[in-house]
């Protein structure tokens, strides 16, 4: 199994992208979409092609959620 950890600014599409990739939305709470933007770790999950199966962590990319962020890479 993979594991991939998104990074990136506020508003630069890592959520956009993680949802593109796998269907899964992985902005759960409602607060998230009210504000459009990731507060808490989101995760989603795909099988490649080849089977392997990867997981993604979705960080948020807001300077005030930096703690949730380090929680996610740690």
């Amino acid at each position: 199994m993979y594991v991939i950890g998104t990074a990136g600014h506020v508003d630069h599409g890592k959520s956009t992208l993680v949802k593109a990739l796998t269907g899964i939305d992985p902005d759960r709470f409602p607060e998230e979409k009210a504000r459009e933007m990731t507060i808490d770790l989101g995760f989603a999950w795909m099988t490649l092609p080849s089977g392997r199966e990867v997981s993604i962590v979705d960080v948020p990319g807001h300077e005030l959620f930096i703690k949730n962020m380090l929680a996610g890479v740690g």
